[in-house]
C-alpha cells in the first residue's frame, strides 16, 4: 500500500456553521471513505496489541521505553534512506514537541503497566475522544453536531465499562493511576499535535514518524542517565528483547505510521472515537495472555462500543453551509 498524500481529502463530518436550510444536501460517506476505515481498523488491532505484550516486559519502564526507540529510530531512517528521501530539517524541528510527548507517554505508559493491569491504563485511555471532542472545534474548525456528541460520550462509557466490568481483575496503585493519567495527557498532546501537521499541509507519513522516534528517543537519555543504574539495565535480557522487538516494529513503525497517514484522511473527533476499539483487543489479549478474564458485564459494553463507533461511520457527512 502506498503512503501517498495526494490522495482526495474526505468532506468532513462537522459542519463549520450551523446547517441552514439552504445548506448542501446530507451525503453518505462515499467508496473514498473505505480505505482509511480499513487502514484505522489495522491501526486499532496494531495498538490493541501494545498493552498486553508491553505488560510481558519485566525490565524496568525507562530501560524498556529507551531500548524501544532505539529500536524503531534507525529502523525509519533506513526505510528514509531506501527511499531516497532523507529526513528534512524543517520536518525534523516540526516534530520536536510532539517526539518528546510522545517519548515520555511510552515512558508512563511501562510505568503504568508496572503498577496496574492493562484493564487500569484502558479505562484512563478511554477518556481519550472526550479530551480531543474539547479541541477539535478551536484547533480543527470541526464543530460536532449532537449526534456525534452522543455517540462520542456513549462510546467512552462503554470503553469504560469493558475495562471497569473485569471486577476483582482491576488492580492498581495510586502510583498506577498517577502513571495512566500522565500517560493520556501526554498520547492526547502527540496526537493533536501530529493530527495538526497532517491539517495544515502535506507531510509524508514515514518522515514525520521518523522525526518522531528520534526526540522520544532523545527524551528517554537524561531519565535514564539521572536514574537508572547497573541493576536496571541487568533486569533487561531474554524474551524482553523479543517483545520491546515486537511492539518498537509492529506497534511503533507500523501501527503509528499508519496512524499519521490516517489523520490526513479522517477527522480527529472520528479517528479518536475508532481508537477506543484498540481497549476490546487489549482487554482479549489480556484474558489470553496474561489470564485477566472477561465478564459478562465486559461484553455487553464491548457491544455499546462497537454500536457507538458503526453509528458514526454509517453517519452521513454534512457539508457546511456557505
Amino acid at each position: 500500500m502506498e503512503l501517498s498524500f495526494n490522495a482526495a481529502r474526505i468532506p468532513s463530518v462537522f459542519s463549520i456553521e450551523l446547517a441552514q436550510e439552504d445548506a448542501a444536501p446530507v451525503e453518505a460517506p462515499g467508496r473514498s471513505f473505505r480505505t482509511p476505515l480499513m487502514v484505522m481498523a489495522i491501526v486499532v488491532v496494531v495498538w490493541g496489541m501494545a498493552p498486553p505484550i508491553t505488560k510481558l516486559v519485566s525490565a524496568p519502564p525507562l530501560i524498556g521505553t529507551f531500548i524501544r526507540f532505539a529500536i524503531s529510530a534507525p529502523i525509519l531512517l533506513l526505510v528514509l534512506a531506501l527511499r531516497r528521501r532523507p529526513l528534512r530539517r524543517r520536518i525534523f524541528l516540526a516534530t520536536a514537541l510532539p517526539g518528546l510527548s510522545f517519548g515520555i507517554n511510552l515512558i508512563f505508559v511501562f510505568a503504568t503497566l508496572q503498577e496496574a493491569t492493562v484493564s487500569v491504563l484502558s479505562t484512563i485511555s478511554a477518556m481519550q475522544p472526550a479530551l480531543v471532542l474539547l479541541m477539535a472545534g478551536r484547533l480543527f474548525g470541526e464543530r460536532p453536531s449532537s449526534r456525534q456528541l452522543g455517540f462520542t460520550m456513549m462510546g467512552v462509557c462503554g470503553a469504560v465499562g469493558v475495562v471497569l466490568g473485569a471486577g476483582s481483575e482491576l488492580r492498581t496503585s495510586w502510583w498506577g493511576i498517577g502513571f495512566a493519567l500522565l500517560s493520556l495527557m501526554t498520547f492526547t498532546s502527540y496526537f493533536v499535535l501530529t493530527r495538526l501537521a497532517r491539517a495544515d499541509g502535506e507531510v509524508d507519513a514515514i518522515e514525520w514518524m521518523a522525526g518522531i522516534n528520534i526526540w522520544a528517543f532523545l527524551s528517554t537519555i537524561p531519565p535514564v542517565l539521572i536514574l537508572a543504574d547497573g541493576s536496571d539495565w541487568s533486569q533487561f535480557g531474554g524474551t524482553d528483547w523479543l517483545w520491546i522487538s515486537v511492539i518498537a516494529v509492529v506497534t511503533g513503525v507500523f501501527g503509528h505510521v499508519l496512524m499519521t497517514w490516517v489523520h490526513g484522511h479522517i477527522e480527529v473527533a472520528r479517528s479518536s472515537l475508532y481508537i477506543l476499539t484498540m481497549h476490546l483487543v487489549a482487554v482479549g489479549l489480556a484474558w489470553l495472555i496474561h489470564g485477566e478474564t472477561i465478564t459478562w458485564v465486559q461484553a455487553l459494553a464491548g457491544v455499546v462500543v462497537l454500536s457507538s463507533v458503526g453509528f458514526v461511520i454509517i453517519s452521513p457527512t454534512r457539508h457546511a453551509a456557505r
